[in-house]
């Protein structure tokens, strides 16, 4: 007689999986006691069990040693920071969750918290998560289910009497809120602060750009809500952030964010800036202008940042919707710029070259080749240059007179007279302003590129703080949400910024055999290529340079705070972070 089949469990389907986390017993490690920096001993299994959640499923964090001090008898838990900061690189990283007070999140998760992008928030990834848990349970009970559908089958073949009873699938448990997610990148953050400020404090360059936005300071809560009218940046050529820091207005108030960098330069022995582009308080009617004077001892260049100068006409217009509203911005800045002719006359040969291969070998007409450059291929391969100033004047003067009458179908005119008039007027005194300082390269050549059998350069401008424009338009989306607090504002801010300089860092500079990895860790990229100089004699990651240590400038919303003498909001809250057995715990 055929025996009775066993139905299937559903333990089987939902079994979960355990990491065994023991470096006293695993790897031998000695292990000092963070109170004496005394020798500490194996006293049994830590009875506690952590609950991780990974990117589909849970898995249990099991702690295989409980090391206590012999001498003060202090146990101390298995994977807590006093513990984990005793490891050597290469058994730290095998440690795979970051812990809050009840559960742990693989780090895998934490991974794609860190972007700041449009929409990447907490709620977003807390909703994506749970949805790849939930399609993960829903496989599991189906195989399962299905199981127990043909271990039917398999009964009714045997001509059992009894039918078999089955057990209900495990039930499925809902992921934490999105806030618990907050509290995890939050302490993966806390960890990494000094690496972030190094990074920040460790930037220079020889052409700084200094702007103010105040789209960020909209999202201020808390403590901190209304009280900063502005988010002020100090960038370089390549596009990264010197620093960028919460002020309640413009002026004197940023004495100390200026200073914080001539020392900066002072003790690293950098040369001082070449010339420094600015949206305000350019010039000075009775000696040095005033963003020189925060700036002191330095006697860099000061320029006018062109995109502002254009800007101002705005106030003479009727609208910025106006249909002609775009010529006239760019037949504005065909009177400011010039293209240089040799450049100009390469790319014409490169795209010469391009209409022949793909027409046949036919000549192209003049006009049908500059119909074929595109405004992105003469900002990537030619340079451009200011006009004299006088030559500027005229240029403009002409093209106010030809747009006096200048109207839409109807009959709404571009220019405000009135308007436009005394615009022109307090603005001619800043044409000196904006004119490119000699001696200074402006481009830097970045690359090369074959096109139509030509090759060209491939080059980067630093005029004008074109760079922090954007990196305000990105500013916004390091915080997350409507409304954030001054700790988290601080955080996102340090992390942001740190991510952007590396980016940018990694962009512009073209070092041969680079990898191509993309990870933000320093430490790390640190560890990586000291281990691989070692072992292999090459740097894997020949592209990156560890940075300094911080310099102790006050950076986001620490310079808002210290104004105020209010620095105690960025105080971590302990009761955020992992547990700690009390004294004289259980063996």
């Amino acid at each position: 007689m055929q025996p009775k089949p066993s139905p299937p469990e559903p333990g089987w389907y939902f079994r979960q999986r355990m990491f065994l986390w023991a470096p006293m017993r695993m790897w031998g490690i000695p292990l000092k006691c963070p109170q004496c920096g005394r020798k500490m001993h194996h006293s049994g299994i830590y009875p506690k069990v952590r609950e991780v959640i990974d990117m589909d499923s849970r898995y249990y964090l099991v702690g295989g040693d409980y090391p206590r001090c012999s001498a003060c008898k202090l146990p101390v838990c298995p994977w807590s920071q006093d513990v984990l900061s005793q490891l050597d690189v290469a058994h730290r990283t095998l440690f795979p969750a970051v812990l809050t007070t009840q559960l742990a999140l693989d780090r895998k998760c934490v991974t794609f918290l860190r972007p700041r992008t449009s929409g990447n928030s907490s709620s977003y990834f807390q909703s994506a998560v749970e949805e790849v848990h939930s399609e993960e349970w829903a496989r599991r009970t189906i195989q399962y289910l299905s199981d127990c559908e043909h271990h039917l089958r398999k009964v009714a073949l045997v001509q059992s009497a009894a039918t078999p009873a089955f057990s209900a699938p495990a039930p499925f448990k809902p992921l934490p809120l999105a806030q618990w997610f907050e509290t995890v990148h939050s302490n993966d953050i806390l960890s990494h602060l000094d690496e972030m400020k190094g990074v920040i404090t460790s930037t220079y360059g020889r052409i700084l750009k200094m702007d103010s936005t105040k789209k960020i300071t909209k999202k201020l809560a808390g403590g901190i809500g209304d009280t900063a009218a502005w988010m002020t940046n100090i960038g370089n050529e390549l596009g990264q952030v010197l620093n960028s820091v919460l002020t309640t207005a413009e002026g004197a108030g940023l004495e100390e964010l200026c200073q914080g960098v001539v020392k900066r330069y002072q003790n690293a022995g950098e040369p001082e800036p070449e010339v420094i582009y600015v949206d305000r308080d350019c010039c000075s009617q009775s000696g040095a202008p005033a963003v020189l004077k925060l700036f002191r001892p330095w006697k860099s260049i000061i320029r006018l940042d062109i995109f502002h100068f254009m800007r101002r006409f705005n106030c003479g217009l009727t609208t910025e919707h106006h249909p002609l509203y775009g010529t006239f911005c760019s037949k504005l800045s065909s009177c400011i710029f010039e293209w240089d002719q040799e450049d100009v006359k390469e790319l014409k040969a490169a795209k010469r070259g391009e209409w022949k291969s793909s027409h046949g070998g036919q000549t192209p007409t003049e006009a049908q080749l500059m119909a074929s450059i595109s405004p992105g291929e003469l900002a990537k391969h030619c340079r451009r240059r200011t006009r004299k100033a006088e030559e500027i004047r005229a240029m403009i003067s002409g093209l106010l007179e030809s747009v006096w009458e200048l109207s839409d179908t109807t009959g709404l005119r571009l220019v405000n007279p009135d308007s436009m008039h005394h615009v022109w007027e307090m603005q001619q005194k800043h044409l000196e302003c904006i004119q490119d300082p000699p001696h200074v390269e402006l481009y830097t050549k970045t690359g090369t590129l074959q096109k139509g059998g030509k090759v060209l350069n491939v080059l980067r401008c630093g005029r004008g703080s074109s760079s922090l424009e954007s990196f305000h338009r990105h500013q916004c989306a390091f915080i997350p949400g409507w409304r954030c607090n001054a700790m988290h504002t601080q955080m996102y801010m340090l992390e942001g910024a740190s991510r952007w300089n590396m980016s940018r860092a990694k962009e512009a500079v073209s070092v041969v055999g680079a990898s191509t990895l993309r990870t933000f860790d320093v430490c790390l990229m640190s560890h990586l290529n000291n281990l691989s100089q070692r072992v292999l004699g090459c740097n894997l990651m020949p592209e990156f340079t560890h940075p300094g240590k911080p310099t102790g400038e006050r950076i986001a919303v620490e310079y808002l705070l210290a104004q105020s003498n209010r620095g105690d909001q960025l105080i971590a809250h302990q009761n955020d972070m992992p547990e700690v057995p009390p004294r004289g715990a259980r063996r």
